[in-house]
């Protein structure tokens, strides 16, 4: 479900670059990747293609920053195969991966695992981008 993936990425990218949880859910490593168990409960009846809100999930207030963030994951990621995003959330040595190997399925991902990975991306962009 790319949902699961895309609230994923972005609560990994909001801890690093606002150093604080976009939501305060758990998220745990099961099987096919990160998963917020209160979003897999309330979206799965609807399958693989979200098409509607769920009246179980609380609205979210965001603020501008937020909003922009949640924008910008969008335009980057909101277009990839569920495959894709998938293999962006099971890196070897990720958060989901280390919470596997430590805890078994459903092991909690600690928000400072995910912050460290995401930091850990922003740093290979920018020496990337000082390579070219």
């Amino acid at each position: 479900m790319s949902l699961l993936k895309l609230t994923y990425i972005s609560h990994g990218w909001h801890l690093e670059m606002q150093g604080a949880p976009l939501f305060g859910n758990r998220i745990e490593a099961w099987q096919y990747g990160p998963v917020i168990p209160e979003v897999y409960r309330d979206f799965r009846p609807q399958g693989v293609t979200v098409t509607a809100p769920t009246s179980t999930v609380p609205a979210c207030a965001f603020d501008g920053n937020d909003e922009a963030l949640l924008e910008e994951v969008w335009r980057i990621y909101g277009t990839m195969p569920a495959f894709q995003l998938s293999d962006l959330t099971h890196v070897h040595g990720g958060p989901w991966h280390i919470a596997r190997e430590t805890g078994g399925n459903h092991a909690q991902i600690p928000d400072e695992l995910i912050k460290q990975h995401y930091e850990l991306k922003r740093a290979n962009a920018i020496k990337q981008a000082q390579n070219v």
